[in-house]
C-alpha cells in the first residue's frame, strides 16, 4: 500500500501489509491501495485510491475519481476503508469474490442478533459455512484469563486459558492479527493440541480474540485473514450496538418499574407503610440491599424501615447535630454520594464494613440511606433514580399527612375550628372565585375582618395584595389563575409562603391549602394562614447578628487585652518590689477577665449583649472601671447622685473603653470628666479632641489613629450603647477635647 501523506500512527492492517511512501523508489510493484492527502494528486484508474484530507468534500473536483473519502484525523474510518479495499483486492479470484459476497449476505444474520451470545454463535456459523474455516472459536477475556464463548465443536465454557499463552495471548496483547502457516515454526506458539498446524488469530478489541485453527500446514492465506478481520469488524460493531441497546433497554425497564413502584406508593395510608414499601422498591428495583429510612423526630433521626437483607444492627438512631452523613443530608437538604466512607470526614458508619453510601433527603421529614460493603458501589444513575423515587415518596408523604390532617379536621367540631390558633378559612371555589363559608376567631383577629363581613364574599378580592406589592409566586402576569387557594378545585393541596393583606397592612404567612376531598374536583377546602411576619423579622435580625460575628470576636480580644496587661504589669512590679497591693490589682484584673469570659459564654448561649438592667450609680461604676484601666497619671472627675437604668457590667465596659481611649489619645496626664445630662450621661476629656470630619467614623470597627490600638474600643462603646437603647454622639468637650454623649 502506498501513501503520499504522513500517516503518523500505526494502522492495524495485519502483518502481510506493507505501508510505503510514494517516494520510496525501492518499491517497484504496483500497490494494492493508494492513500492521498490532496485531491489534486494524480489518480490511477487501475489502483483503488482513498482521499484522506482536510479538504471539504464539496471542494473536491471529480470526487468519483476516488474510491473513498476520509476526513483527516478519523483513523478508524481510514483503517476500515483500507481494509475494504484490500479485501476486494485479495478476493479477486472467483472463489474469494464468492466468499466475500456470501459473507456480506450473511452479515444480515449478525445484524438481527438480539443478544451477544446469539451474535457470537452466528459469527461462528458464518466462519464455518461461508468462510469455510476449521475449528473456529471466539475467546472472551475475563479477569483470570480467556474463556471459549462460542465454538463450532461444542467447546463452549472451556477456560480459563492464561492471558500470556501463545498466539492467543500475543494477539490480545498487541491487538494485531496473526496468520501462522505452521505453529511448529512460530517462536511463541503454544498449541493446546499437538496436531494443530496453522491458525488465523484476530483481536476482538479489548473483549477477546477470534481464532480459526487447522491441522493442516498452510491451511489459511491472506484472503482468509482479510475475511476473518472483516467478520470480526462486523461482530465488534454489532456487539457495541447490542450492548448499547441492552443498557438502554435495562435503564428504560428500570425506570418503568420504578415508575410503577412509585405509583403503588400512592396506595399507602400511613407513613410507616409508605416507608416500608419504599425500602422494598429500592431492594427490588434499584438492587439496594442495605438501605433504610430514618424519620426525623425531635433532634434525632430514627430508623423506621430497613431492608430485609440488612443486619438487625445495620442502622441506628443518630443525632441531627452530630449524626454523620445522615445528619448532613437532613441539615443541607442535599443528596450525599460517598464513594469511599473510609476517606470521608463526615461519614460515621454504623458498621465498619460499610465502604460506600448514598444518602437522599425526603423533604424535611426523613432521610433515605443505602450502603455497600465495597467502594464506589453507587453512581450518578443511582443518584438520579433514587432522587426521583424519593420525590414521589415526599409527595406521597405530604398527601398522607394532608389526608390525616383532613380526617382529624373533619372530626373536630365547629367550635374547635373557631379556636384554631392560626387564621383558618373554609371556602368553596367555582369559576376561579373563592366564596367563604366560614372563618375562625383567629382569622378575624389577624386579618381584621368580621365573619359577617366576609362569609359569602370573594376572599381573594379582599386579601390578595396587588401584584406590585407581592414578590412571591402566587401573583404573576397571569392574574389570579395560579393563586394557591384555587388548587382545591382540583383536589390538590398546597403549602408555601404567601403575602396577604390584613387590617394592619401586608403580612407574611405560611399558607396550607387542604382540599375537602383530596384528588377529587369538588372545589371545597380549607386555607390556614400561619403568620410568620415576626419570624421573618427575627430571621433578618439573626442574619445581621451572624454578619457581626467576626466583629464580635475582635471586640472580645480587645477587651481582654487591657486587664491582661494590667495583671502582667502588676505581677512584674510585685516580683520587683514585693508590694502585696500589686497582687490585689492583678487579681482584680484577672477577675475582670473572668467576668468578661463569663459574659462571652452567656452571650454565645443567649445571643444578648446586655443582661437585665436595673438602676445603678454612675459614680460607683465609673470609679470601678477607672481602677481596672491603665490610666498612668490621668485624673478622673465623677458626678454625684446620677443614677442610670443599665447593666452594671456592660456600663463599666463602656466607660473603661472611653477611659482607655482618652489616655491613648490625650496622653498620660489627661483629665477625664464623667457627668449626667438630660436623659443620659457624658464622658469628656481635655485631650486633642476629634476632628469634625472624623466623628462619623470613630465608631466603625478597626478605626483608630493610635500607634498601639486595634480600633475596636469605640465600636464596643457603640454596641453596648445600642444594646441599652442609647444614642451615642461625638462632639467637642468644654476643654476642647473629645466629648461622648449618651441618651436613651
Amino acid at each position: 500500500m502506498d501513501s503520499d501523506c504522513d500517516i503518523d500512527i500505526d494502522l492495524d492492517l495485519g502483518t502481510a501489509v506493507r505501508v510505503t511512501s510514494t517516494s520510496d523508489e525501492s518499491v517497484s510493484s504496483d500497490p494494492d491501495c493508494v492513500v492521498v492527502s490532496e485531491s489534486s494528486a494524480t489518480v490511477s484508474d487501475r489502483v483503488p485510491t482513498v482521499l484522506y484530507t482536510d479538504e471539504d468534500p464539496t471542494d473536491v473536483d471529480s470526487p468519483e475519481r476516488f474510491d473513498a473519502y476520509v476526513p483527516r484525523g478519523d483513523l478508524d474510518a481510514l483503517e476500515a476503508q483500507i481494509r475494504w479495499v484490500l479485501s476486494r483486492h485479495t478476493t479477486d479470484a472467483p472463489s474469494g469474490r464468492d466468499r466475500l459476497k456470501r459473507l456480506y449476505e450473511g452479515t444480515t444474520t449478525l445484524i438481527t442478533a438480539e443478544t451477544v451470545d446469539e451474535l457470537y454463535d452466528r459469527a461462528i456459523d458464518l466462519a464455518e459455512h461461508i468462510l469455510e474455516f476449521d475449528n473456529t472459536s471466539l475467546l472472551i477475556h475475563e479477569d483470570d484469563g480467556f474463556y471459549i464463548r462460542a465454538n463450532d465443536r461444542g467447546m463452549e465454557g472451556t477456560g480459563p486459558i492464561p492471558t500470556d499463552t501463545g498466539i492467543l495471548g500475543r494477539t490480545y496483547r498487541t491487538q494485531r492479527s496473526h496468520l501462522v502457516d505452521d505453529v511448529r515454526d512460530h517462536p511463541t506458539a503454544q498449541p493446546e493440541d499437538p496436531a494443530y498446524r496453522s491458525v488465523v488469530s484476530v483481536p476482538l478489541g479489548e473483549t477477546g480474540v477470534f481464532q480459526a485453527i487447522s491441522n493442516e500446514v498452510g491451511a489459511y492465506d491472506q484472503t482468509d485473514l482479510r475475511l476473518a478481520e472483516l467478520l470480526v469488524s462486523y461482530v465488534s460493531e454489532t456487539r457495541a450496538r447490542i450492548e448499547t441497546e441492552t443498557a438502554m433497554r435495562h435503564s428504560r425497564e428500570q425506570i418503568e418499574r420504578l415508575h410503577h413502584g412509585a405509583t403503588e406508593l400512592a396506595a399507602a395510608t400511613s407513613l410507616a407503610e409508605l416507608f416500608e414499601r419504599t425500602v422494598e422498591i429500592t431492594d427490588d428495583i434499584l438492587d439496594f440491599h442495605l438501605s433504610y429510612i430514618g424519620v426525623v423526630e425531635g433532634d434525632e433521626i430514627i430508623p423506621t424501615a430497613i431492608s430485609s437483607d440488612a443486619p438487625e444492627d445495620g442502622a441506628e438512631r443518630v443525632s441531627i447535630e452530630d449524626g454523620g452523613t445522615a445528619a448532613k443530608t437532613y441539615q443541607t437538604g442535599e443528596t450525599q454520594l460517598v464513594s469511599d466512607i473510609a476517606s470521608d470526614a463526615d461519614a460515621k458508619p454504623v458498621k465498619r464494613t460499610y465502604r460506600s453510601g448514598l444518602s437522599v433527603p425526603i423533604d424535611d421529614i426523613a432521610v433515605f440511606q443505602a450502603a455497600s460493603y465495597v467502594p464506589n458501589a453507587f453512581d450518578e444513575t443511582d443518584v438520579e433514580l433514587t432522587e426521583l423515587l424519593m420525590a414521589h415518596v415526599a409527595v406521597t408523604a405530604d398527601r398522607i399527612s394532608a389526608e390525616t390532617n383532613l380526617r382529624e379536621e373533619r372530626d373536630r367540631s365547629s367550635a374547635l375550628f373557631s379556636h384554631v390558633s392560626d387564621a383558618a378559612v373554609a371556602y368553596d371555589v367555582e369559576d376561579g372565585c373563592v366564596t367563604v363559608r366560614d372563618v375562625n376567631l383567629a382569622f378575624e383577629e389577624i386579618f381584621g375582618y368580621d365573619a359577617d363581613d366576609v362569609v359569602g364574599t370573594d376572599l381573594l378580592g379582599s386579601i390578595v395584595p396587588p401584584e406590585s406589592d407581592s414578590d412571591t409566586d402566587d401573583a404573576d402576569a397571569d392574574g389570579d389563575e395560579d393563586l394557591p387557594e384555587l388548587c382545591v378545585a382540583t383536589g390538590e393541596r398546597y403549602r408555601g409562603e404567601v403575602r396577604r393583606c390584613t387590617g394592619d397592612g401586608v403580612r407574611e404567612f405560611i399558607l396550607n391549602v387542604v382540599p375537602l376531598s383530596p384528588g377529587e374536583e369538588r372545589g371545597s377546602g380549607y386555607a390556614i394562614y400561619t403568620d410568620i411576619t415576626e419570624r421573618k423579622v427575627r430571621e433578618d435580625e439573626l442574619k445581621r447578628q451572624n454578619e457581626r460575628l467576626e466583629e464580635f470576636s475582635n471586640i472580645v480580644s480587645h477587651d481582654l487585652r487591657n486587664p491582661l496587661s494590667i495583671a502582667h504589669g502588676n505581677l512584674e512590679l510585685a516580683r520587683e518590689t514585693g508590694a502585696d497591693e500589686r497582687f490585689d490589682t492583678a487579681a482584680a484584673a484577672l477577675e475582670q477577665m473572668e467576668a468578661l469570659i463569663d459574659d462571652l459564654l452567656s452571650l454565645a448561649r443567649r445571643g444578648q449583649l446586655v443582661d437585665e438592667t436595673k438602676p445603678v450609680n454612675l459614680e460607683s461604676v465609673a470609679r470601678r472601671a477607672w481602677t481596672t484601666t491603665e490610666t498612668a497619671d490621668a485624673t478622673l472627675t465623677t458626678p454625684e447622685n446620677v443614677v442610670l437604668d443599665a447593666d452594671k457590667d456592660r456600663l463599666g465596659e463602656l466607660l473603661a473603653n472611653l477611659f482607655r481611649n482618652a489616655v491613648e489619645h490625650g496622653g498620660e496626664g489627661v483629665h477625664v470628666d464623667v457627668g449626667g445630662i438630660d436623659g443620659g450621661f457624658y464622658v469628656q476629656d481635655d485631650g486633642p479632641g476629634i476632628e469634625p470630619d472624623r466623628r462619623d467614623d470613630v465608631f466603625e470597627p478597626g478605626e483608630t489613629t493610635g500607634d498601639d490600638g486595634i480600633g475596636y474600643g469605640l465600636a464596643i462603646v457603640e454596641s453596648i450603647a445600642d444594646a441599652h437603647g442609647w444614642s451615642a454622639i461625638v462632639t467637642s468637650g468644654t476643654e476642647g477635647g473629645a466629648r461622648f454623649e449618651f441618651r436613651g
